[in-house]
């Protein structure tokens, strides 16, 4: 778990920074952000920050999974 990231401020206290920016970018999925002005918005969605989602799929990418893939068994768990 990647505790702190030097980019970008923290969404929430105790957030895992392992993806500085999301792999899923944009998903396009409306339960969790919005387009706006042409630009995707994902304020909002905290999910790739929690330590679970992240090491899941931190390995389901290292072994060679489609992202579409793994972005399906994302949103499946939450």
């Amino acid at each position: 778990m990647r505790e702190s990231c030097d980019r970008y401020p923290c969404h929430f206290e105790g957030q895992d920074c392992t993806f500085c920016f999301c792999p899923f970018y944009p998903c396009l999925d409306e339960s969790l952000g919005c387009m706006i002005d042409g630009v995707w918005r994902c304020d909002g969605c905290t999910i790739l920050h929690r330590a679970d989602v992240a090491a899941g799929v931190v390995e389901d990418l290292l072994r060679g999974e489609e992202l579409e893939a793994v972005w399906r068994r994302v949103r499946s768990k939450v």
